[in-house]
């Protein structure tokens, strides 16, 4: 391996290491010796890779964040064309994605409470919205506008996910699809879909 082929090794290996230990404990007692041992690597392999505990938070943030961009527009690609369809796909593959890596879905749970965080996951949650905007089309009799729509339900639905990860609100995973699902279905049928 080159050297830079070790560093890119290492540093995944303080990604899983925080994730892993994220996931058992949550992010507010992490520490960088926690981390390094956990990942069996010094504090200069750590500082080689992150200039501190919040760069390192932020890299395992972006990482989830980007598996989660791509798992929406998968799904939005493959999903068939009728709306309630879509819907089901988007639910579907949006909870698998937070599903799969429970460090990672614990801290987005835990994110507003770190000032960086709170506000990447302000700009995802307002990227999910735009994209999903453009699914729909405002309905003038209702006067139901689909961007403040969308905020809500995935606000509504980051709640969810965060009362979830954090073992507060135990609901099996098809339960789970179908009940958002049904409320996204219900909230978007004043507005009709984009052709």
């Amino acid at each position: 391996m080159s050297a830079a082929e070790r560093t890119a090794a290492r540093r995944t290996r303080l990604l899983d290491a925080t994730r892993g230990l994220i996931a058992e404990q949550g992010s507010t007692g992490l520490s960088v010796d926690g981390v390094c041992t956990r990942a069996e690597l010094t504090k200069r392999y750590f500082y080689e890779s992150f200039s501190g505990l919040d760069a390192l938070l932020v890299a395992v943030f972006d990482d989830a964040t980007a598996a989660l961009r791509t798992a929406l527009r998968t799904a939005l690609a493959d999903a068939p064309p009728e709306l309630e369809d879509r819907i089901r796909v988007v639910v579907r593959s949006v909870l698998t994605a937070l599903a799969a890596d429970r460090g990672w879905a614990r801290l987005w749970a835990e994110a507003p409470a770190h000032a960086t965080l709170r506000s990447r996951r302000h700009g995802v949650i307002d990227e999910f919205v735009a994209a999903l905007s453009g699914e729909l089309a405002a309905d003038p009799a209702s006067g139901q506008d689909p961007a403040v729509t969308l905020l809500t339900l995935v606000a509504g639905v980051t709640e969810v996910v965060d009362r979830r990860a954090l073992h507060d609100l135990p609901i099996a995973d098809e339960a789970l699809v179908s009940h958002l699902a049904a409320v996204g279905i219900a909230a978007c049928a004043p507005l009709r879909p984009r052709r």
